[in-house]
């Protein structure tokens, strides 16, 4: 799987970007309708998000979230040979003096992101444009793929946290001005997120970057990418979430958790196509919802 990879990596980077781009198109249409895994799921989320919107548009969203889920494949297995010259190129940047400014408090950031537009990308741009960036991963089942992801990552700069036991070198992180990013948008069990709503429907919810905020002092910064015309990209930097470290712990985790949800929501709202709508994010919660 590995070579495989790296065989198709240096395929596309050999092609135009433009015609990289189209033939990632062309593989996000045959996935959708002739190899439809996840689509079902995919449409079930659109119901339960959107129950306004006709099924012609709920179906119009799954498909163009395929196509560009495809083309993000293609642009990952490109990344090996990015630079900062081409990032430059590649990526607009909005609000980074939001970052700056973040960055100059010397408390460390925790970047809030999400499994929205090419999010590899994001990480990868900015590692190699100098970003302290670590993240927090998940290994992947198929291991040859796993391997080469990380590989890939890791290759560009990006520091990668597993999810598992990575507590303490957070907090180091954090406490050395340096920036750690989590996405906020998965089903999370047991003991590891709280209930609060998205898309008007409970949903449990990472917990961990408004709890690391108020007990480290970094600050909460809500970042995304998203497409724009010609193969290039946005990516944003918000102004960063308040967090009053005066309050109960727990009733100021719900509220900035929830205030996190409704942020990612608004921009799924504005480029839904840019999701990931194949995850199942509303599971039943297998615990009580948070009081």
């Amino acid at each position: 799987m590995r070579w495989i990879l790296a065989f198709l990596s240096l395929l596309f980077r050999c092609l135009p970007r433009r015609l990289a781009h189209a033939t990632g198109a062309v593989l996000g249409w045959i996935w959708y309708y002739l190899i439809p895994v996840r689509r079902s799921v995919a449409r079930a989320n659109l119901r339960q998000a959107f129950p306004d919107k006709s099924s012609r548009e709920r179906r119009k969203i799954a498909r163009d979230c395929f196509v560009h889920l495809a083309r993000s494949a293609v642009e990952f297995l490109r990344l090996p040979g990015l630079n900062r010259k081409k990032v430059n190129k590649l990526i607009e940047h909005a609000g980074w003096e939001n970052y700056q400014q973040a960055m100059e408090k010397g408390r460390g950031v925790i970047v809030v992101t999400a499994h929205f537009g090419n999010f590899d990308l994001l990480a990868c741009a900015q590692a190699i444009r100098g970003v302290p960036l670590h993240i927090l991963t998940r290994e992947q089942h198929v291991d040859g793929f796993n391997r080469y992801w990380m590989s890939v990552r890791a290759k560009l700069g990006v520091g990668l946290l597993p999810v598992k036991n990575s507590a303490l070198r957070i907090h180091r992180l954090l406490k050395k001005g340096q920036v750690v990013a989590m996405v906020i948008d998965q089903h999370m069990p047991k003991g590891r997120g709280v209930v609060v709503p998205f898309f008007n429907r409970p949903a449990s919810t990472i917990h961990a970057p408004a709890l690391l905020s108020i007990t480290t002092g970094a600050l909460l910064l809500p970042v995304t990418i998203e497409r724009l015309p010609g193969g290039r990209h946005r990516v944003t930097f918000e102004p960063p979430v308040e967090v009053d470290e005066t309050r109960d712990r727990d009733a100021e985790i719900l509220r900035v958790t929830g205030e996190l949800n409704r942020w990612l929501e608004n921009k799924i709202r504005i480029r839904p196509d840019h999701w990931l709508w194949i995850h199942r994010r509303w599971k039943i919660p297998d615990h009580q919802p948070s009081r």
